[in-house]
């Protein structure tokens, strides 16, 4: 249970946060993960900052839910996806990074459904709601396209094997950078189903980053042949 005086020590933290300047805020984030780490801030806190309509206290507390690693901070990370999904792009890419964070495989639906991708149904449970008015679907397209890169980077921390089928579009996406990061995630989740097409892009894409990574990426997932018996 947090007692009284850590509560005045983090309410006084927590101004900082929200109204500090950067490098103070820095100093007390810092603070902040000693306080994760110890204990000291207990998890039902950062499930109630979460909610605080200050953006910068809210996404510190968001933060640190990835951080816990906990089963409940993905629903109540996937909660807030679904809540704030009109909200700042920077909050909405820092609720991403905190799914990706948990490690959760089960944050891997909850990830490609923020940019469109169907997975066991979630597209229609979380981005029907995402899109209630046909006017607002130009605003959704551009939302999903934003999130692409994050969410990218939030599934390669998953290392998800059953989340890597559902990348192959993304390796013919006209931006490099997604190219790229949709490979680094079929290398972290050792999946060797678009080995094909890893080979074409070593050989053939446009972008010589990705024609190298897709090299690099050939050589990690490609099997060793088993050793001739003596």
């Amino acid at each position: 249970m947090i007692t009284r005086e850590t509560l005045k020590e983090l309410d006084s933290l927590l101004e900082v946060i929200a109204k500090g300047s950067p490098e103070a805020r820095q100093a007390v984030t810092t603070r902040l993960l000693g306080y994760e780490k110890s204990g000291r801030v207990p998890f039902s806190a950062l499930l109630a900052l979460a909610d605080e309509a200050n953006p910068s206290v809210a996404m510190y507390a968001i933060a640190a839910l990835g951080r816990s690693k906990r089963p409940e901070a993905v629903m109540k990370l996937t909660e807030l996806l679904e809540r704030h999904r009109e909200a700042n792009p920077l909050f909405l890419e820092t609720v991403v990074d905190a799914l990706g964070e948990t490690g959760d495989a089960s944050a891997g639906p909850v990830l490609l459904a923020a940019i469109g991708v169907n997975t066991s149904g979630w597209t229609g449970k979380l981005l029907s709601r995402f899109a209630r008015k046909k006017e607002d679907q130009a605003a959704l397209e551009r939302r999903r396209e934003r999130l692409i890169l994050p969410v990218l980077r939030a599934v390669e921390k998953l290392v998800d094997g059953k989340t890597a089928p559902h990348l192959r579009p993304f390796l013919d996406h006209a931006d490099p950078f997604v190219r790229w990061h949709a490979i680094q995630a079929l290398v972290a989740a050792q999946a060797r189903q678009f080995n094909d097409r890893l080979r074409a892009m070593a050989q053939h894409d446009e972008n010589e980053l990705v024609r190298e990574l897709a090299g690099i990426a050939l050589t990690k997932l490609t099997p060793l042949p088993e050793r001739l018996n003596n």
